[in-house]
């Protein structure tokens, strides 16, 4: 661990590393030793997070900066506890608007907030990038990075996803207040397998996720998250049964968690070793399904969509 007195952190994702990003870090290292540190490390590409972790930590090195790379948190004090391995009480400067703020009280080393109109300056470079229009505002160094990192497939695909999440965020423009999307998930065991879908549809296509989608107006999310879990995999639980074989249950509502907005999610963990089940076949918008063990589960990091690695290492390593 750094002990030194002129020690600073900086902590954030860079989707790209922008003019601005690189001021406010000189600013913020001054005279002294900066550590920057990459939120996201093993996380698949997507349209919000184009860049991996080591990419973003090639842009910082391109522009004289020392970085790192951690895997996202799931709670404040878990990234307090991430932080203090390169630092313990060094001021901290960060980017990051999911967990700033809830970082004020828990950094012993004082927390200062980066300017919060940064965030959706970055946002619309990024999609003049995407789209393939010119753009400004990043060191040369990260333009050339940033067109030799990703295929023209890639880049093609990553532009759908941001077209669909802008249509998405359209339609519910004339709303009178910003939406607040409730969503349900499931997390199925049976002996040592995890049930996973591939997503078929946008945004996360083709990555991994839990069975789950939206609550209706009508119901509970105890019935809807059985109802997913039907209509995505054939699996038909009665509510008796699934009572009788629920294990856990959580609230999964960090306000930066999704792309398509402020998205709560109530996840129920289900544990069905030892029934007799049908064969199961992936539905709805699931593309496919498949039981994978639980310890091949805990290495899908950079193949499963948004949180939902956060999910299942939240059930799976706690139980409950």
């Amino acid at each position: 661990m750094t002990k030194s007195a002129s020690l600073r952190l900086a902590v954030g994702r860079f989707h790209p590393l922008t003019d601005d990003h690189v001021r406010a870090l000189e600013d913020w290292r001054g005279d002294g030793n900066l550590i920057v540190v990459v939120v996201g490390a093993h996380m698949p590409r997507s349209s919000r997070y184009p860049f991996t972790a080591e990419e973003q930590v090639a842009m910082l090195q391109s522009t004289g900066f020392e970085a790192v790379a951690i895997e996202d948190a799931l709670l404040p004090a878990e990234r307090v506890a991430q932080l203090s391995a390169f630092a313990e009480n060094a001021p901290l400067l960060s980017f990051d608007p999911g967990y700033g703020p809830e970082l004020q009280g828990l950094w012993a080393g004082g927390l200062t907030l980066a300017d919060p109109e940064m965030p959706q300056k970055t946002s619309a470079l990024r999609a003049r990038w995407l789209k393939g229009n010119s753009f400004g505002d990043v060191p040369d160094t990260v333009r050339a990075l940033m067109d030799r990192v990703l295929d023209a497939d890639t880049r093609r695909t990553l532009a759908e996803e941001h077209a669909y999440i802008e249509a998405y965020h359209q339609s519910w423009s004339v709303a009178p207040y910003p939406p607040v999307h409730v969503t349900v998930d499931a997390l199925i065991r049976k002996d040592d397998r995890i049930l996973l879908i591939k997503r078929g549809g946008l945004p996360g296509r083709g990555q991994w996720a839990l069975p789950g989608g939206f609550l209706d107006p009508h119901e509970t999310v105890f019935a809807a998250v059985l109802r997913e879990l039907q209509e995505e995999t054939g699996l038909s639980l009665s509510e008796g049964q699934a009572l009788q074989c629920l294990r856990g249950q959580r609230v999964f509502d960090q306000p930066d968690r999704s792309a398509r907005g402020r998205t709560i999610s109530h996840v129920f963990y289900f544990d069905l070793s030892g029934l007799d089940l049908p064969a199961l076949e992936a539905g709805d918008d699931a593309a496919a399904l498949k039981w994978t063990g639980v310890d091949c589960a805990l290495k899908m990091r950079a193949h499963m969509f948004e949180d939902h690695y956060l999910m299942l290492h939240h059930f799976l390593s706690t139980g409950a």
